[in-house]
Order: structure tokens, then sequence, then C-alpha cells
């Protein structure tokens, strides 16, 4: 079971939500959550992530995460019936871990019904079985957000950052052409986004798309 890792950061694939880790010369594929992403730093960097190993009988995928609070919040959304892997990380991926903190202790059901995957029914027993828990992760998610060591953040060519970010939006749920009406909002009203970070564009449309 492994449960951490810590290499050389060798590939980065943000439009599925993974990286490739270079341990020693053997290459880990990790899926993590656009949270995560967005500090694991450069091509070629060093790179420390916990990992949850999830074993089936047909394959074996390692999880990777940034800090031991986010992978705890993964954990505990994976317990809750009807949400596994896939859904818990579209949950981690869809807002900073203390707002996704905040948002659950204060039952604010509306805001996690828009992530793609998760209905009403859904939102609902992620509150039941986790507002008295994310209550007690409040001074857990203190800081959470930062990782000593790892403050460069992967950049997109300019030219493909718009079709990069696209494919991110896409593979977390949302529809083609919500994201791109949004992303295009987003360039209008922050054109330097254009020669900026992949993460601070998807983040910004994001927010946009969550707000509607």
């Amino acid at each position: 079971m492994i449960g951490w890792l810590k290499g050389t950061l060798h590939a980065l694939d943000p439009s599925h939500g993974a990286i490739i880790v270079n341990v020693a010369g053997v290459g880990y594929e990790v899926r993590v959550s656009l949270q995560t992403l967005s500090q694991v730093g450069d091509i070629g960097s060093e790179c420390e992530l916990w990992i949850h190993t999830h074993a089936r009988e047909d394959q074996l995928v390692l999880f990777g995460f940034a800090t031991t609070a986010e992978k705890q919040m993964f954990l505990l959304l994976t317990r809750v019936p009807k949400v596994g892997p896939r859904y818990a990380m579209a949950v981690l991926g869809g807002f900073p871990l203390d707002d996704l903190v905040h948002i659950l202790v204060g039952g604010q059901q509306g805001k996690l019904e828009k992530i793609p995957g998760i209905g009403k029914k859904t939102a609902e027993q992620i509150l039941l079985s986790l507002r008295d828990k994310a209550e007690k992760m409040l001074a857990a998610t203190e800081g959470a957000a930062a990782k000593p060591g790892q403050t460069s953040k992967a950049k997109a060519p300019a030219p493909a950052i718009s079709d990069d970010a696209t494919q991110v939006l896409v593979n977390l749920g949302w529809r083609q052409k919500q994201v791109e009406k949004s992303l295009a909002k987003v360039l209008a009203q922050h054109p330097e986004l254009a020669d900026g970070r992949l993460d601070d564009l998807v983040r910004k449309a994001l927010a946009q798309l969550m707000a509607r």
C-alpha cells in the first residue's frame, strides 16, 4: 500500500487530472484534484504527495493530495453512499478545501448541486454524512492551501491555454458550450490570463460556472 510519494514531476496532464512522478526511475501515474494540480510545481521540480491507493479487482489507481487535510476529505467523501473516488475528486476540484469545509458546515446544498454529477439527493447525503465531521476539520484546514517548498505553479503555453482550460473543465463534467462561454467572458475581463497559469484561468472560469 502506497501512502506517500516523493520524487520529480515528470509529466502533467491537466485535461485528465493526472501527473506522473518519477521516483528513482519509476514513473507513478497519480490522479489529482484541480486544487493539488495547481500546487505540484513545474516539470522537473521536486514533488511530494500524500497517496491513497484505490485497489479493485480490475484496477489499481493512485490518488494524490498536496495536504493530509485534502486526503482526509477525499476519504470522507468516498464513504458517503453513491460518492466514489470520481465524484469525490469532482467535489474537491470544485472549491478550495477551506471553502468546501465552510460550505459543508454551513449546509450550503445549492453550491454542492452545481458540481457536475452531484444531484440533489447526493448533495443532501453529503451534508447529512459530513456536516459534523467538517466542523471538526475547520482547524485542520488552516494553511492547507500552501505546501512548504512548493510555491511554483505549472504554466501552460499561452497559445494552448484556452484549449487546455476547456479540456480540464469538460472532463470535470461541464458542458463544452458553457465552458467556452465562461472562458470567453473571463478572458475578455482578464486578458492577462491568456499568458498566465492554467490553474488561474480554470479557477476564474470555474467561479463563473458555479455562480450560475
